[in-house]
């Protein structure tokens, strides 16, 4: 991994009260390309990204671009080029998709960012449909989309296809590797199929702790992966 990276987290740890949910995490995102982290539910991937973008309290390190974010607050994360696309991601009800990409850019409509629709031209097709009425998969483009507008350095991307169907599961693949294209990914996910077709490394968190790391492919092949995520 050449360069500054992206992010990088030392001893990263959050509790719930007296819960430790995420503990001394170390890891590293370099500047381009596809990071994952993998795990069964309830392992601690979705908190440590509300981490990172500093929405829960933690102890440890957090490095973006090199400079300390530790105490920074979500917002001043988000400035620095950190977007992050939740799980569920939400939409306004009764506002269209053009709507909703417009109140996330600077640009009016003549003028909207050709780059990020042409990532997603089902949205243009889509652009005077309420959002609310989207399939799960186009929401999960829709967010994808309106984290793109901010032109971030890096994008946190939690589990993007997780209850889409197959077909579309296809499709958001694709996406991530364009995206990688443009910006660093952190990826969240369960599905194996996916990480090993988007992911550079791949991280395995299981308790709140890393328990593997490297190439996802030769963890794969080691049978790493699948004894670390088996339900």
């Amino acid at each position: 991994m050449s360069g500054v990276p992206a992010l990088e987290l030392e001893r990263l740890s959050v509790a719930y009260g007296r819960i430790t949910v995420v503990r001394e995490i170390d890891l590293e995102v370099p500047a381009s390309g596809v990071v994952c982290l993998l795990g069964r539910n309830g392992a601690g991937k979705t908190t440590l990204l509300k981490a990172v973008m500093g929405l829960l309290p933690r102890t440890g390190t957090v490095r973006i671009d090199g400079r300390d974010s530790t105490g920074w607050s979500g917002a001043r994360v988000n400035r620095a080029g950190v977007a992050w696309v939740p799980q569920e991601s939400g939409v306004f009800p009764g506002i269209t998709v053009a709507e909703h990409l417009h109140v996330a850019t600077r640009f009016d409509r003549a003028g909207l960012d050709r780059e990020v629709l042409d990532l997603f031209p089902v949205l243009e097709q889509r652009s005077n449909q309420h959002a609310d009425t989207l399939s799960g998969g186009e929401r999960k483009m829709l967010g994808m989309a309106l984290a793109m507008l901010s032109r971030p350095r890096l994008i946190l991307l939690d589990e993007p296809t997780e209850g889409v169907a197959p077909v579309i599961v296809d499709e958001l693949v694709d996406l991530i590797k364009r995206l990688s294209e443009r910006c660093a990914l952190l990826l969240v996910e369960q599905n194996l199929d996916t990480a090993l077709a988007t992911g550079d490394h791949c991280y395995v968190l299981e308790q709140g702790s890393i328990v593997a790391s490297g190439d996802p492919r030769t963890l794969h092949r080691d049978g790493e992966l699948e004894a670390r995520l088996a339900v």
